[in-house]
């Protein structure tokens, strides 16, 4: 009798954590899946020295927890279920795969154990021992997006494999510096662009060389577009990295990652896609949350935005995001969200205000960590080439933009002339390394200072090539929201320019010429569209009135977290 409690129990608590949420009775969505009353995923979970109690485990829809002699038990529908995955708990992390490099939290689940109809999982997690596991970095990048050096549009300007390794070299430089807490990373999706054979490229240029384990977002661009459905378009991605959402602890924060792209045809291709979570991964997302206090601070991460855009419109409440208002109402519960995000290419912070219903949630999109997309470039649209390091301390959550410090790829573009950047404030050196003031580009480097006579009035008129120069000195802050102090220009608050109004002048000028030059972008339409009503709106740019014809003056501005930056420039 004592044999069986255990099974009955179980199934009666995955019962209880599965929640009819309007599923399509069964198929891909898995939402409709009814419990048959038996045991066909067991396994345990170990760490340091015994097993591990009270862990959750999960299937990708039931989520159960270790008992203590670290075993779990689930009635799961091996016939849809791909892997069984474990949350790694705060004070452990998954063992990292000997040959790829990828935290080993889940078993994949094999057609032998479906034949069977019995899968048993065993983890084997690491404590750690070496640094206080709640203090640690994150490290944040997007959107890589490699293409094949021969394709037609990688020959603009830089080669994307090319591009991505610099990026990889600067992340490992950075973490290598880091010898007082562990190092993590997270990539934001779309790691390669609709190439499935470059996760190889991926995987031995970046996860090899890094020295630290990423986690992994799948994004549109990295499913299969030969696919039929949204279900075969993720294989390749498992295949390479495991499952496509999923739950870790680090510290004590809880990671939740998301597939929140479902792919759909479009003609005979897999590239279209609607917004929000399948019926699968919303319950499975329910299910995982049930186990994670409301004190918690969630750190969300998904490949699109899943809040506030920077149109101002907020796409979990808009009735085209799938499961939007279930996971922003859920999300809203906790104590502090941060919502990761990449997709857009473009650079934005942003806090609900006081009183809103979402001012638990913080909202941090991240432009494309290897520049500008068609030419990959050394910005992208208005925020350098770079990163995002997140710092952790306990409770304390600080991040900052780390631009990254090489240019080695080689330009190989078929457009000539090469720019001349009127508007860089930093050049490469012989050896690849980016130089301003003399000294090696930083972490130091947060904002870009534009000089009076600039800009012009208005973005029309400069796309028009008419109207005169601003007299006002400009200062694009990437990474500001309205938690830091506005920048500051010769210790006078400078204004913040109207988004829809402002515009990015390097970004600008980048576009311009290769749309005017390019072989291959100054056919394409949509790569740079003068329309200003088409453009991203800005939420990222100051000014102040100067009527000195020559001068010189130093903007500072303090972020959220109290370090200061400053720039001098002069015309």
């Amino acid at each position: 009798m004592k044999r069986l409690l255990i099974p009955i129990l179980t199934l009666l608590f995955a019962l209880a954590c599965t929640p009819d949420n309007g599923g399509d009775g069964g198929g891909s969505n898995g939402g409709g899946y009814k419990p048959t009353g038996k045991i066909t995923v067991k396994g345990t979970v170990y760490g340091g020295d015994g097993p591990l109690n009270d862990v959750v485990v999960s299937d990708g829809l039931i989520c159960v927890k270790t008992n203590a002699n670290g075993y779990f038990e689930m009635d799961t529908d091996l016939a849809n279920a791909k892997f069984v995955m474990v949350s790694t708990p705060a004070g452990y992390a998954a063992p990292i795969d000997e040959e790829t490099k990828v935290p080993l939290f889940f078993h994949r689940i094999t057609s032998e154990e479906r034949k069977a109809d019995l899968c048993v999982a065993r983890f084997n997690l690491v404590k750690i021992t070496d640094s206080d596991p709640n203090r640690y970095t994150m490290i944040i990048g997007a959107d890589p997006q490699p293409r094949a050096s021969s394709a037609n549009f990688d020959k603009n300007a830089y080669h994307a494999l090319d591009i991505c390794k610099d990026l990889y070299r600067d992340m490992r430089e950075t973490a290598a510096n880091i010898t007082d807490r562990e190092v993590y990373g997270m990539m934001l999706g779309d790691i390669v662009h609709e190439n499935m054979g470059l996760f190889t490229n991926y995987i031995n240029d970046g996860l090899k060389t890094l020295g630290f384990p990423v986690f992994n977002v799948i994004g549109n661009h990295d499913n299969d577009k030969s696919a039929a459905d949204d279900v075969q378009g993720r294989r390749k991605f498992e295949e390479h990295f495991g499952p496509t959402y999923y739950s870790f602890n680090i510290g004590k924060q809880h990671y939740i990652v998301l597939d929140n792209l479902i792919m759909k045809k479009e003609g005979n291709n897999l590239t279209a896609y609607d917004q929000g979570l399948t019926d699968e991964i919303w319950q499975w997302m329910e299910n995982d949350l049930r186990y994670v206090d409301r004190s918690t601070t969630i750190m969300v991460a998904a490949h699109s935005p899943m809040f506030m855009l920077t149109d101002l419109s907020d796409r979990s409440q808009s009735g085209g995001t799938h499961h939007g208002k279930d996971y922003s109402t859920l999300l809203a519960k906790y104590a502090k969200v941060h919502a990761w995000a990449g997709h857009t290419h473009t650079t934005f912070n942003y806090n609900y205000e006081a009183g809103h219903r979402f001012e638990n949630i913080e909202v941090h999109t991240l432009a494309r960590s290897t520049g500008e997309l068609w030419t990959n470039e050394y910005l992208a649209n208005g925020t350098p080439r770079g990163y995002t390091v997140v710092e952790v301390d306990g409770d304390e959550i600080e991040w900052y933009f780390k631009p990254t410090e090489y240019q080695t790829a080689k330009y190989t573009g078929s457009t000539k002339p090469q720019p001349t950047f009127a508007h860089r404030d930093y050049t490469f050196n012989e050896s690849g390394v980016a130089m301003l003031d003399g000294k090696k580009l930083s972490a130091d480097y947060q904002m870009k200072v534009y000089a009076p006579g600039t800009y012009t009035d208005t973005y029309a008129n400069l796309v028009e090539n008419k109207g005169s120069k601003s007299k006002y000195i400009y200062v694009d802050v990437f990474y500001w929201d309205n938690k830091w102090e506005k920048p500051k220009y010769n210790g006078a608050t400078m204004s913040q320019v109207v988004a829809k109004d402002a515009y990015s002048l390097a970004n600008y000028e980048l576009k311009n010429h290769y749309y005017t030059y390019g072989y291959t972008l100054k056919e394409s339409t949509d790569y740079f569209d003068p329309n200003p009503k088409a453009k991203t709106l800005y939420h990222t740019l100051f000014r102040a009135y100067e009527s000195k014809d020559s001068g010189t003056g130093t903007v500072t501005v303090k972020d959220r977290f109290g370090n200061e930056y400053s720039r001098t420039i002069s015309w």
